[in-house]
């Protein structure tokens, strides 16, 4: 088997920022404070486009789950609050 061809996945020791961002947004939003949980959802946005800048692929994985999903969890949760622009 050829490793070369291999991409390595990065794991990102558990840091209990992205788990508790998540969270407070699925809080908020039950609370129907959409004001509120378009900001947080927005930070959280931003916070997940920090790691890609720093070179994070969406199969990497942060707090055990992928990059991918987390990206996932939260257009959803956007998309399902209508926060989208018009």
């Amino acid at each position: 088997m050829d490793n070369s061809r291999i991409e390595k996945i990065k794991v990102m020791k558990k840091t209990n920022v992205i788990t508790p961002m998540w969270q407070n947004c699925q809080s908020i939003l039950k609370s129907g404070d959409l004001e509120l949980a378009d900001n947080k959802l927005m930070e959280f946005v931003w916070k997940l486009a920090d790691y890609t800048m720093e070179g994070f692929k969406d199969a990497d994985v942060i707090e055990g789950v992928k990059l991918e999903t987390w990206k996932e969890r939260v257009w959803f949760a956007i998309e399902n609050a209508g926060l989208l622009p018009e």
